[in-house]
């Protein structure tokens, strides 16, 4: 990866990407009045554009623009501080005090919402193995401002672990979560849903079978949670049960440890 800055450049916004570049050690790249099309030209790798207010990101091989945005888990939180209802919480049974470790964070959707229902008092990892996500979503979460307090502030209780997760369960602690949550990319695409099309060039391509599971079943102290498309033979295969949900595209599965 490299970085740089937007196209109207400023001292804050140059601060901002050597800041970015140090941390996560990637290069800074002057713009020199190059574009950004110029610049994936010349290095051949991802390039991240700091701009006024956010990060953008674009894949060396796609012309998908990836940057962190809550989406749809701020409107799912407002439902919660209404005191409605969300499936992913209701079916993980979490409830304040509780911890959850995300083992394909993404750009931690799910994880959000978990850190809003566990409270202060409770906690939230987020695992990712993709150095270009890991870096949107850690960032994101620590600067995003939705003007929600509670809301930014369950961003900000988030854990993010760069790490690949079977290799980051098979150290892990016994009994050490309450929950344990997979969300891996669907076998079969949800071609309505632009926010997982747009990352799935750059997601890692973790195969999630039995003896992942073996190691979830012994990190978890009550259970596991799998998130998939409606269709996938994954509930079976792996041992959960299917919750069934009407003119959902994706259902969620339990295992009880």
């Amino acid at each position: 990866m490299i970085i740089t800055t937007a196209g109207r450049v400023n001292s804050q916004l140059i601060t901002r990407a050597k800041n970015i570049a140090n941390t996560y050690n990637i290069r800074f790249m002057e713009r020199s009045g190059l574009s950004i099309n110029a610049l994936r030209n010349k290095y051949k790798e991802d390039v991240i554009i700091v701009e006024k207010g956010r990060l953008t990101a674009i894949p060396d091989n796609s012309d998908n623009k990836l940057f962190f945005h809550p989406n749809l888990a701020m409107i799912r939180a407002k439902r919660m501080l209404r005191n409605e209802t969300d499936p992913f919480i209701e079916t993980a049974q979490l409830k304040e005090g509780m911890s959850m470790l995300d083992c394909t964070l993404g750009l931690a959707s799910d994880s959000i919402i978990a850190s809003l229902a566990v409270g202060s008092a409770g906690s939230v990892s987020g695992i990712e193995g993709s150095s270009l996500i890991y870096l949107l979503a850690k960032e994101g979460l620590a600067t995003f401002s939705s003007g929600i307090q509670r809301f930014d502030q369950a961003m900000r209780r988030i854990n993010v672990i760069k790490a690949e997760h079977y290799a980051y369960l098979r150290n892990a602690g016994t009994n050490s979560v309450d929950v344990v949550y997979f969300d891996p990319m669907f076998s079969t695409e949800i071609n309505t849903s632009d926010g997982i099309n747009s990352i799935r060039t750059r997601t890692v391509k973790n195969t999630l079978n039995i003896n992942v599971i073996e190691e979830a079943s012994r990190v978890a102290r009550e259970r596991i949670v799998l998130k998939d498309h409606w269709k996938s033979e994954r509930f079976n295969e792996l041992g959960f049960v299917q919750y069934k949900r009407k003119t959902a595209l994706f259902h969620y599965g339990v295992l009880e440890v």
